[in-house]
This record gives structure tokens, sequence and C-alpha cells, in this order.
């Protein structure tokens, strides 16, 4: 079996057999790369430490006819602090999933790898339900499936004033095009939306905004995800048992 080195993060992880667990790395060189970690869940195992939920790995991997095996890691970032705590774990397994579930197998994508750095870091200290959401709009923009905020989605006509929008279409509707169905969209939500879409995470500020704007914000978020999966985000289940 061919050996190959990959730097990535742990964004999956399911319990195999007794001892083993089925892994999920968002990595920089492939992407989305599945791979058994054979004894990881033993407690003197060399893999314990670093088969953890968000940790960022330096691996030594070996391809497999089906699925891939981890030979070795080494823990470069653990991101304890925020494993340390509940509400930034469920928001942060919201993203993971997202990601597992909406990227390809085996296709780098280094615009997104970069941001998930710089987003797992900022659940540490930033308010996880804000980082969750934001984290999101920016993260769909590499899926090829990102909604649309600025034109009509129907006529293409720029959209500068309150307007609906389709969760079916993916994008805002101007009210000539509005159809049965659409939710309201107003100027101040695509305003929000935008901002969250382009924030910066190398800044050192928190992100304050309107809790009812915030609200409306993940109600398009989260219908937009069921529509594209048919069902809701099994994340989420975890996020209401601490609310």
């Amino acid at each position: 079996m061919a050996l190959y080195k990959a730097e990535g993060y742990v964004i999956g992880a399911k319990n195999w057999g007794e001892t083993d667990r089925m892994m999920v790395f968002f990595t920089k060189e492939r992407g989305i790369v599945k791979a058994m970690a054979f004894g990881c869940r033993r407690p003197r195992s060399p893999l314990a430490a670093g088969m953890q939920m968000f940790s960022l790995l330096d691996m030594q991997l070996a391809e497999g006819k089906r699925v891939d095996t981890v030979r070795q890691c080494a823990i470069r970032h653990s991101h304890q602090t925020l494993r340390e705590d509940l509400s930034a774990i469920a928001y942060a397994a919201f993203v993971a999933e997202l990601l597992r579930a909406f990227l390809p197998e085996g296709e780098p994508e280094p615009n997104a790898y970069e941001r998930l750095g710089k987003i797992f870091s900022s659940f540490e200290w930033r308010n996880p339900r804000v980082t969750a959401i934001a984290a999101a709009f920016q993260l769909m923009e590499f899926t090829g499936l990102q909604l649309h905020y600025k034109c009509c989605v129907h006529c293409a006509c720029a959209v500068h004033e309150d307007a609906f929008f389709s969760i079916e279409e993916g994008g805002v509707l101007c009210s000539n095009c509005r159809e049965n169905g659409a939710i309201s969209f107003p100027k101040e939500l695509q305003t929000l939306i935008l901002a969250l879409r382009d924030f910066d995470w190398d800044t050192h500020t928190s992100i304050h905004i309107a809790a009812s704007l915030l609200v409306q914000a993940e109600q398009i978020l989260l219908a937009y995800l069921e529509h594209l999966l048919g069902r809701p985000m099994k994340s989420l289940q975890f996020i209401r048992q601490l609310t």
C-alpha cells in the first residue's frame, strides 16, 4: 500500500468495533479523506490523542482499496479550549457536518481549508452560534451550492430593497418575480448575511448582531440545508439539547 503524508483537521469520527474508529479528515492536500484508525481507542495507542474532533494533525496514511488507514499522527493544534466548551463543541460539530455533507472526497479546497482553521480558532472565544452561522454561509461558497443574495434568481436584476427569498431556488426574488412560498427578505437581512459571508476572521473584534435578524438568517440557512439534504442536519439535535 502506498504511503502518503497529509495535514488535516478531524471533522468526523465513528466508533468501529471495539477499538477502532472510522475517521473523516479535511486535508490540505486531498480535501475530504476517510480513513480507519485501527486500535486508536486503546488507552496506550499512539493514535489515541490525535483522533479527537477538531484537532489539526500531521499524518502518515496508507492508501487502501476500500478505505485508507492512519499509520501515524502528530498533533499540531488540539483546539483544547474549543473541546472544553459544550456549546462550542455543538456548533463546531455543525460546521464539520456541513463540510462532510457538501464537499466531495479527494478534491483539495485550499481556500476552505485555510478558512476552517480560523473558524475553529474563533470558536474558542467568539459567540459559537454566530460563529457557526457565519462559517456556514462562508463555507457554502466553496461547494457550488451557495445561496444568492444580490440579484434575483429569476430575472437577474440587482436587488437593493426589501425583497423575497425562495428556499427551493436558493436565492432572492425581486418583487416582480415573487412566487408562492417565498419568504420576506428585508434589506437589513440581506446586509447581515453578506456581512457574515464576508466576515474577516483575522479581525479581533466580536460580532454583534440584532437577535431578530440572526434568527431570520439562521432560519434561511437551515431551511436551505434541509432542502438540499432532504433531512435536518443531525448536529442540530445536540444543539437543541443545550438550549
